[in-house]
């Protein structure tokens, strides 16, 4: 069995936990994913939100990139 870690904010996955139908969604989106990014097939259904652990294996470091912005912005109005 492989498993596979996806890393969400905590607020957000508050928000998908609310409504099944967007968790779904998510959910879907994010194994078609990974079937494209690691070449494999994986089955739509049988997936799980783990209760008691928050991942499988080691935690390895993320990196949020921020869009840079100007520092001044010209408003319309």
């Amino acid at each position: 069995c492989t498993a596979y870690d996806v890393v969400v904010n905590s607020g957000f996955f508050r928000t998908l936990q609310a409504d099944p139908l967007y968790l779904e969604f998510f959910l879907t989106v994010a194994m078609e994913g990974l079937s494209e990014k690691y070449g494999v097939e994986l089955e739509l259904t049988g997936w799980r939100v783990l209760q008691n652990r928050k991942f499988l294996g080691s935690i390895s470091a993320q990196n949020i990139r921020a869009r840079p912005r100007p520092h001044i912005q010209e408003l319309e109005g």
